[in-house]
């Protein structure tokens, strides 16, 4: 109708203040702190093929020795898939965009709604069919969705002294709505099952544990009145996999008449729990891990040795430890060379550039770091930090030189 038309225009044009806007055939003027607002509604659709030989079978030749004769025979390379379609998503998004305080600020703010039918996924195959451990497979949908959020200010804007902040936010929820017809997938840590996050961590939960004869060491017995660590007697889910929750912070200084500007990055990601797997084979196969070795461990780290050691579950649900961080990722200082400084040396423009990057990491994760995931280059979908490095700290110095 028209009222609605004229408030669309209103919005969708750029010099808001000052204007009057009709909504619900009410006038209200447009504050003055706001200099521009514009609305986004968006959708697509894509889709994926599979890979050029997912759907095909297999076969190798071999030769079996049975009864103490070799027989030829051929077993299965890859089992294929002849069912194996197009995985496809469509997507909508909604939002905003507003400029504020004559441009000083600007907030993006955006919701985004995906869901994704046929997903390809990796299936676990049964040892017994001969082949390999995984085949190509359609699931029924996928949903995710989530909010994303930019915000930008200029604080302090004078010809000595300028601070600028850059806040990035983001938040994401993914469900498997339905299987469609492909069986549950029970990994050792991840599961694929209707209604929870695609390969979220599955484990029987350590329950709790009670230094009954205070010697401070536990340990585990059969017998429930001497056992000093419990275990859940199912498996239940624990968390994502990967963080789903993401904030960067971006701080600059300008100083000395815009000569100098210093700038920081600071970032935060959780929501998820992460494998230490480093520290369970430290326990399991070398048995030298902190939870046995150091007389000084927590209980914590005590009853996550147990619990996979001794318990008749041997579950590794201490090993899913706490996954969110905070880094200060990178420091950075440049200096601009004035004209006349920068002609001395027959340049046009100069700049010096000090960085460093990687120092300083906020966690409760207890591994060596909760992004040292040793599976990053290998696509899979079970991150997971085994023997792996954590990221260094180094140093850049950088010359940029126009001539």
């Amino acid at each position: 109708n028209s009222a609605f038309g004229t408030e669309f225009q209103n919005v969708m044009y750029p010099k808001l203040q000052g204007s009057w806007i009709i909504s619900d055939e009410r006038w209200f003027h447009a504050p003055r702190w706001l200099d521009n607002l514009r609305l986004r509604l968006a959708y697509g659709a894509a889709g994926v093929q599979p890979g050029s030989n997912d759907a095909l079978r297999t076969f190798a030749a071999t030769t079996p020795n049975i009864q103490g004769v070799d027989v030829p025979a051929v077993v299965y390379s890859t089992p294929g898939n002849v069912a194996l379609k197009p995985e496809f998503t469509d997507e909508y998004e909604t939002g905003f965009e507003a400029r504020l305080w004559k441009g000083r600020a600007s907030l993006d703010l955006t919701y985004y709604s995906k869901r994704t039918k046929d997903a390809l996924i990796s299936a676990i195959v049964a040892p017994s069919a001969g082949a390999s451990t995984t085949v190509r497979m359609n699931l029924g949908a996928v949903a995710n969705s989530g909010v994303e959020m930019l915000l930008t200010g200029q604080l302090i804007d004078t010809r000595n002294f300028g601070l600028d902040v850059t806040i990035n936010a983001a938040y994401n929820e993914n469900k498997l709505l339905s299987l469609g017809g492909t069986p549950p997938q029970i990994g050792t840590q991840t599961r694929v099952l209707e209604n929870y996050p695609l390969f979220g961590l599955w484990a029987r939960q350590i329950t709790g544990w009670e230094d009954k004869n205070n010697d401070k060491i536990l340990t585990y017995s059969s017998n429930p009145t001497a056992n000093e660590v419990f275990v859940d007697s199912v498996a239940t889910f624990m968390g994502y996999s990967a963080p789903h929750q993401s904030i960067a912070l971006t701080t600059g200084m300008d100083l000395f008449n815009r000569r100098v500007r210093v700038t920081a990055l600071l970032d935060y990601r959780g929501g998820n729990r992460y494998y230490n797997n480093t520290e369970r084979i430290r326990c399991v196969s070398r048995q030298n891990c902190e939870g046995l070795m150091n007389p000084d461990a927590s209980f914590e780290d005590q009853a996550m040795a147990v619990a996979t050691l001794n318990d008749p579950s041997q579950t590794i649900a201490g090993f899913f430890q706490p996954g969110a961080f905070v880094k200060l990722r990178e420091v950075a200082a440049t200096y601009n060379l004035t004209q006349a400084q920068a002609s001395r040396f027959k340049m046009r423009n100069a700049s010096v550039t000090l960085s460093a990057r990687n120092l300083w990491k906020w966690t409760k994760y207890r591994g060596v770091d909760p992004e040292s995931d040793y599976t990053v280059t290998d696509g899979t979908d079970n991150p997971s930090d085994f023997q792996t490095m954590g990221a260094p700290t180094y140093f850049i110095l950088k010359f940029n030189l126009g001539f």
